[in-house]
């Protein structure tokens, strides 16, 4: 008793940031702006080489979901606006429920 499911195509971007205010505000500008439909923001700690040393830092993580057609718009977007001189930006590309993508599609549409 197998269930066929439709699935759609998304992208999933994430990034990080030391600011929750800086975090905050780039959730606000990328979904006022209708690049993404929705965007969790985590926290925790990220230990990384940084110019020779280890570095151990509080971060807040983004989970930026938008479209396929989106994609290279959030990109831009985050490579102007990040304050970080080396910002992480890696993309995703997923499957979601059909009902789930169509959501998603819907919600960057300008008229929403």
């Amino acid at each position: 008793m197998g269930y066929a499911f439709h699935m759609s195509h998304m992208i999933m971007i994430l990034t990080s940031t030391d600011q929750v205010e800086q975090a905050q505000w780039m959730t606000r500008q990328l979904l006022e702006k209708h690049l993404a439909s929705c965007i969790q923001q985590t926290s925790g700690t990220s230990t990384y080489r940084w110019q020779g040393k280890l570095e151990c830092s509080q971060e807040y993580y983004l989970h930026i979901k938008t479209t396929m057609e989106l994609k290279n718009k959030v990109i831009e977007w985050l490579a102007k606006h990040h304050p970080y001189e080396t910002p992480e930006i890696v993309t995703f590309k997923g499957e979601c429920s059909k009902a789930y993508g169509e959501w998603l599609y819907h919600a960057v549409l300008e008229d929403g």
